[in-house]
């Protein structure tokens, strides 16, 4: 499916956050050249911004056990923090397309906002101690047991510090970050050429599978998956096939479309 061939269930499917990151960009891109359809758009985005605000404000009336799930369910769907955010932003987007601004660099913040926080936050922080030759990491590769300990009492699970000798990475060491939701054990590794590879985990969920979701942060390949209690996600300057070999070393599934 080309970026010509956007029909209407991928238009609801962008304004309800349910598009892949690729296809959301092709609906941008395609919004830019039919802006007869964004003010229709921009108004079914708005209105489901107004049904989620008038869920968030209502009580549930009425006794019937039918009827309460049902408004449980839409009131759960509707309140979700990621959902309500994204549909402010699809409404947004598109009254920004009605009036003309067509910006790259707007496609590109705005669909970072679709990206987990932990991926996001694991790209910058990749930028910022990656490059560090100084000071890359609060604690080494030789306080391993001493890192686990640390990582494991600030995410309040059980972290083991892996091991990417088999396929060449040597272990720099690691820090703490302050996440968004929650503290983020961030280490790094490297290979022979000294070039480096930043692996990040959360206890926050990211919403994914097993499977390596992979995506492209500001010309950074990034893959991330949940393993169960903690979230992981990869970071490098690398093709997307090495970054999917180092996320199946540490137990990711390879995604659907590489089998």
């Amino acid at each position: 499916m080309t970026v010509d061939d956007i029909g209407e269930d991928e238009l609801q499917a962008f304004v309800d956050g349910q598009l892949p990151r690729g296809r959301s960009t092709a609906v941008l891109a395609w919004l830019g050249g039919h802006p007869e359809d964004v003010p229709r758009l921009a108004q079914y985005a708005l209105q489901k911004e107004e049904l989620r605000r008038s869920v968030a404000a209502t009580s549930l009336p009425g006794d019937d056990p039918t009827t309460l799930q049902l408004q449980r369910t839409l009131a759960d769907r509707l309140q979700r923090p990621k959902h309500g955010a994204w549909l402010r932003r699809a409404a947004t987007v598109v009254l920004l397309l009605a009036a003309g601004w067509t910006s790259h660099a707007f496609y590109g913040a705005f669909l970072e906002h679709r990206l987990p926080a932990l991926v996001v936050e694991a790209a910058q922080a990749h930028e910022v101690f990656g490059a560090d030759s100084q000071r890359p990491v609060e604690l080494t590769a030789a306080s391993r047991t001493e890192m686990a300990a640390w990582f494991s009492r600030h995410l309040g699970e059980e972290i083991e510090i892996p091991s990417l000798r088999a396929i060449g990475l040597r272990l720099v060491g690691g820090r703490l970050l302050p996440g968004e939701d929650s503290p983020i054990a961030q280490l790094i590794y490297e290979d022979s050429a000294q070039r480096r590879l930043t692996l990040c985990l959360s206890a926050e969920p990211t919403d994914a599978g097993l499977a390596v979701e992979l995506v492209e942060v500001e010309g950074l390949t990034a893959g991330y998956w949940d393993g169960g209690e903690v979230s992981y996600a990869l970071v490098a300057q690398t093709p997307d096939l090495q970054l999917v070999a180092i996320a199946s070393e540490l137990g990711a599934d390879q995604p659907e479309d590489l089998l």
